[in-house]
């Protein structure tokens, strides 16, 4: 069986990681995580314009302008209420990504075993790696993390018992569902939670995300894909460098933090939206 290009890059994206945990401070590896994630996160959300042309009838500016007008007061207000309670925006962007990472692997193992694997996902490096994460959760505002910390255990145990379900009971899965959760305790384990997110998000969600949205929208080429999910991607930087004024003050680390992850929080929830409304429509 052909396997497709994110079960070969995830491995790839595992050393990487390790090589990059290797290198001496903390610098290095905020310095990989911002340009990962720009250059291979960010695109797979940037073909969202392209799925709702598709799928919505956005047939002329006006409907399109409002589609856009939608989608950033979806991510504004994502960001404004973050702005105003940290601690319950934070925990409930851990829930959300949950949910978006299990549409990987639902079509496969249903959504019960989707929602499993995703809560595996979060869960794992809070567990793994408390000490460390407890600080990266006060760079984004947090002032009680100890609360998500004392709850891992138990969504880690959730999220197993509810992926072990999904493997169990359809025989549509594939190697990579079962290999991926293995190789993610792995990484949780060693690497440092920025590291394991680098792994996970820029080297399987994104290009596996990327491929199926790409495939689904006929765009073959290596040039097409890059054409489609040039200007948003580019917006994008445009809409997180003109962020940075708003947070200045804070140290270098927590402001990149907050641009990446408050950023990918305000991202998500339009993104999410735009793909339940496009998966009941294909």
């Amino acid at each position: 069986m052909k396997h497709p290009p994110a079960f070969w890059l995830f491995p790839i994206g595992l050393v990487f990681a390790v090589a990059v945990s290797l290198l001496p401070g903390q610098w290095p590896l905020y310095v990989v995580l911002g340009v990962a994630t720009a250059l291979l996160g960010l695109p797979h959300g940037s073909l969202d314009t392209a799925v709702a042309k598709r799928y919505l009838p956005l047939g002329n500016p006006l409907r399109l302008g409002g589609f856009f007008a939608a989608y950033l007061a979806l991510s504004a207000a994502v960001i404004a209420v973050w702005w105003q309670v940290p601690d319950i925006a934070l925990a409930v962007f851990l829930v959300y990504s949950a949910v978006h990472f299990g549409d990987d692997v639902a079509a496969r193992i249903g959504r019960v075993g989707g929602t499993g694997y995703g809560l595996w996902i979060i869960s794992l490096p809070v567990v793994f790696q408390a000490d460390v994460v407890v600080p990266l959760f006060e760079m984004l505002g947090s002032t009680r993390p100890e609360l998500i910390v004392r709850a891992a255990p138990w969504s880690l145990a959730l999220g197993g018992a509810l992926l072990l379900m999904g493997l169990l009971s359809h025989q549509s899965r594939e190697v990579s569902d079962w290999r991926d959760p293995l190789l993610l305790v792995v990484a949780a384990w060693l690497l440092h939670p920025l590291a394991y997110f680098i792994a996970y998000w820029c080297f399987l969600h994104s290009p596996r995300h990327l491929m199926l949205a790409a495939q689904d929208l006929g765009l073959n080429s290596w040039g097409e894909k890059l054409r489609a999910v040039a200007p948003t991607t580019l917006a994008t930087y445009a809409l997180a460098i003109a962020a940075i004024p708003f947070l200045i003050g804070l140290p270098a680390d927590a402001m990149l933090m907050r641009l990446i992850f408050v950023g990918l929080a305000a991202l998500t929830v339009p993104h999410m939206v735009v793909e339940f409304i496009a998966e009941a429509r294909r």
